[in-house]
């Protein structure tokens, strides 16, 4: 009688498992945004800034550095705070995201990472947000790139 009373627990904590993972899988919608306004974002680069552009506007904003390494010299920017990517959604840090007034703008030496915290604050509801953008990209190919048609593989010769 006793290990049957054991097995009604084990079921009974099982079942409520069950439960609740059926719940959160059903739900299609976790994310508050949509994923094709994200990616139209990505794809026209409205989600990016310029230096000029942000000195230039009107309503209130937020410098959010994200990076292990200081805004450049090249900006003087008052406006600004540093939350390490790691600790971005730290509740201490999520409440001051979320009691940014106007504009929050993410930048990082490394745009990969400014893009990763877009993605996921973009994801979680948060209003406009932006990635300062520098323009120091990588060096880009300048040439098309062409086989060298005098080195001959070991397949060739046989």
């Amino acid at each position: 009688m006793n290990q049957l009373k054991n097995l009604k627990i084990v079921v009974l904590v099982l079942v409520v498992l069950l439960i609740l993972v059926i719940v959160r899988n059903s739900n299609q919608h976790i994310f508050k945004q949509e994923v094709k306004t994200a990616l139209e974002a990505v794809k026209n680069n409205s989600n990016l800034i310029s230096p000029e552009q942000l000195l230039q506007l009107k309503s209130k904003w937020l410098v959010v550095n994200i990076g292990a390494d200081n805004l450049p010299d090249s900006l003087r920017i008052e406006n600004s705070i540093r939350l390490p990517f790691e600790n971005l959604l730290d509740r201490a840090n999520r409440k001051i995201l979320e009691e940014v007034e106007g504009d929050l703008i993410l930048y990082s030496s490394d745009e990969a990472t400014a893009s990763k915290a877009w993605i996921i604050l973009n994801q979680l509801g948060f209003e406009n947000i932006f990635i300062l953008n520098l323009g120091d990209k990588p060096e880009e190919l300048k040439y098309k790139f062409q086989p060298d048609t005098t080195a001959r593989l070991e397949q060739d010769s046989i």
